[in-house]
C-alpha cells in the first residue's frame, strides 16, 4: 500500500519569538506515479495573557513619590492591561517594603471593593487602587509595589515610595500692643506662628481688618526683612514670609491705622476683633491653624464728642435763680438723668455728669433727697448737652421771698479751662437789669476750631463764638437786656 509523503513541519518556528505566526501545512499521497495533496491546515501562534502595570518603578528608581501625614490613608492610583491575545484572569497582590508595624494595604476597584484578580480580555484596561493605612507617628519612607500574573506571564516590579510624616497642628497667636488705642493713631499687631513639623513649611497668613482700621502699606515686616502683604475683599489681607524651617517660630508684625469709621457712635468706647488665620501644605494635604484673634479698644481721644454736665444746687435766699454770696449750698442731693445715671453733689453743692451722648437730655433732682420747691423755671430741666454744660438748680428756703423786680445780684465772674484752652466770663452789671457779658480766650498753645457757647440765663438763647486759629487772647463782648446768671460757657476744641 503506497505511503503518504508529509511535508517537513518545524516545531521550533510555531515556537519563535513573534507574537503571531501562520505555518500552512499541506500532506500528499504518491502512488503508482499518482500523487495526491491533501487539503492545507494552516497553524498560527498566539500570545498567551500579558499583564502590564503602569506607572512602571523599582526599589531603585520608584514611579512616583507621594507624602502621608499620619495616622492617616493613601489612594494610590494604577492602570492594568492585558497586552496578549488570550483572556484571563490577572492575579493582584500588594507588598510593602519598610514600612513600619502597623501599616496595611490592599488592592481595590474604583468603588472600594477588594480585589485579589481581575478578568481582562485581550486589549481591555482597568484602574484599580492600592489602599494604604498607616497608624500614628509613622515617619520615614516606605515602598508600595503591586505585582500582576496571569498564567505563566507577569509584572512584578512597579514600585510607588511613600514618605511618612506624623501629623501636625498648627497654632498661631495674634496680639496687639497696646491693647487701647484711640482714634487718628497707629497700633502694632504681632502674629506668631511655631512651625512643629519636620520639613520646612511655606505658611500664608491672612487678617481679616474690620472698619475702623487700614493696614500701613510696606509695614508688615520678619524681624529686619520686609515681608509681602496683599490686601483683598472685606479687609482681608495676606501675609507671604516665605519659608519657614523645622522647629522654628515665625514672627511677623503689621501696623494698623485707627480710622474714624471705628466709632460709629463717637461718644463710646468699642472692641474691635482681628481674626487671622494661617495655613501651609504639608504631607500633601493643607494645614489649618484655628483662628486667632486680638482685641483692640479704641477711645474717640481728640475726636471724644460726649458732653459733661456740671453745676450747684443750691439754697437761694433772695429767689432770684442766681448763686449769690448769701445762698447755702445743698450738698447729698441727687441729680438724675432719664436713662437712670444719677449723681450726688458735693460739699459745695456741686456735681457733674460725664460721657454724654451730645444732644437733649432730661435732667431732675430727686426729692427725697432735695426736699425743697424749685425756684420757679428752675425746676426739671430738658438741656441740649454739647462739650461741658452747666445746668444750676435754684431751691426756694421755706419763707423766702422773691427779689423785688430791677433788683441786681452781685454778678460772679468765672473760668473755665479746657485743655491748654482758657475762657474767663466777665459779667457787667448795667442799668435797666441789662447785662455786659465779656468772654476772654486764651491758650497755651495753637488750637484749632475753638467754639466757646454762652448760656446768659433762662430766658436768654445761647451765644456761640469761633475762632479758626487760637494763637493769643481773644475777646468776645454782647449784651442782654435781663441779669446775666453765673453760668461756665461751654467749650470745644481740637489740635490743628
Amino acid at each position: 500500500m503506497p505511503r503518504p509523503s508529509l511535508l517537513p513541519l518545524t516545531l521550533s518556528a510555531l515556537l519563535s519569538g513573534a507574537a503571531a505566526l501562520s505555518i500552512p501545512n499541506t500532506a500528499s499521497l504518491s502512488a503508482r506515479g499518482v500523487r495526491v495533496n491533501s487539503n492545507t491546515v494552516e497553524l498560527t501562534r498566539v500570545a498567551p495573557c500579558d499583564p502590564r502595570v503602569t506607572p512602571d518603578g523599582s526599589a531603585a528608581q520608584p514611579a512616583r513619590t507621594l507624602d502621608l501625614a499620619t495616622p492617616g490613608s493613601l489612594l494610590i492610583p494604577y492602570q492594568l492591561t492585558q497586552a496578549g491575545d488570550v483572556p484571563g484572569p490577572v492575579r493582584l497582590s500588594v507588598t510593602l517594603s519598610g514600612a513600619p508595624a502597623g501599616a496595611r494595604a490592599q488592592v481595590q476597584a474604583p468603588g472600594g471593593e477588594a480585589l485579589d484578580s481581575v478578568p481582562l480580555a485581550p486589549g481591555e484596561t482597568r484602574r484599580v487602587n492600592v489602599a494604604l493605612l498607616v497608624p500614628q507617628g509613622a515617619q520615614g519612607e516606605l515602598d508600595v509595589n503591586l505585582a500582576a500574573q496571569c498564567g505563566a506571564s507577569s509584572d512584578p516590579l512597579n514600585v510607588t515610595r511613600v514618605r511618612l510624616s506624623p501629623q501636625v497642628n498648627l497654632l498661631l497667636t495674634h496680639t496687639v500692643t497696646p491693647a487701647r488705642s484711640e482714634v487718628g493713631r497707629t497700633v502694632p499687631f504681632t502674629l506668631r506662628l511655631p512651625n512643629p513639623a519636620a520639613r520646612p513649611i511655606t505658611p500664608e497668613l491672612t487678617v481679616t481688618l474690620p472698619a475702623g482700621l487700614s493696614v500701613v502699606p510696606g509695614s508688615a515686616r520678619s524681624g529686619d526683612r520686609p515681608v509681602p502683604a496683599t490686601s483683598g475683599a472685606d479687609g482681608r489681607v495676606t501675609f507671604t514670609p516665605g519659608p519657614l524651617e523645622p522647629g522654628a517660630t515665625l514672627t511677623v508684625t503689621y501696623d494698623a491705622l485707627i480710622t474714624p469709621q471705628a466709632l460709629p457712635d463717637p461718644g463710646t468706647e468699642r472692641t474691635l476683633q482681628v481674626p487671622a488665620t494661617a495655613r501651609a501644605q504639608y504631607a500633601g494635604q493643607t494645614l489649618v491653624a484655628p483662628e486667632a484673634r486680638a482685641a483692640l479698644i479704641v477711645a474717640p481721644g481728640v475726636f471724644d464728642r460726649r458732653g459733661t454736665v456740671i453745676g450747684e444746687v443750691f439754697l437761694d435766699a433772695n429767689g432770684n435763680g442766681r448763686r449769690d454770696p448769701d445762698d447755702s449750698p445743698l450738698a447729698g442731693a441727687r441729680v438724675l438723668l432719664a436713662n437712670g445715671q444719677q449723681t450726688l453733689t458735693d460739699e459745695q453743692g456741686r456735681y457733674a455728669l460725664r460721657d454724654l451722648t451730645p444732644g437733649p437730655w432730661l435732667l431732675r433732682l430727686d426729692a427725697a433727697t432735695a426736699p425743697f420747691e424749685p425756684v420757679p423755671g428752675l425746676g426739671a430741666r430738658l438741656v441740649d448737652v454739647f462739650a461741658l454744660t452747666r445746668v444750676d438748680f435754684a431751691l426756694r428756703l421755706p419763707g423766702a421771698q422773691p427779689a423785688p423786680a430791677g433788683t441786681l445780684a452781685a454778678p460772679r465772674d468765672t473760668t473755665v479751662r479746657s485743655g491748654p484752652v482758657v475762657v474767663t466770663r466777665r459779667v457787667t452789671a448795667q442799668p435797666g437789669g441789662a447785662s455786659l457779658i465779656t468772654l476772654e480766650l486764651s491758650s497755651a498753645r495753637p488750637v484749632a476750631d475753638v467754639t466757646v457757647t454762652d448760656h446768659a440765663g433762662p430766658d436768654e438763647p445761647p451765644r456761640s463764638f469761633r475762632v479758626t486759629l487760637l494763637s493769643g487772647p481773644v475777646t468776645f463782648s454782647y449784651l442782654t437786656l435781663t441779669p446775666a446768671g453765673p453760668n461756665d460757657p461751654d467749650v470745644l476744641w481740637r489740635e490743628p
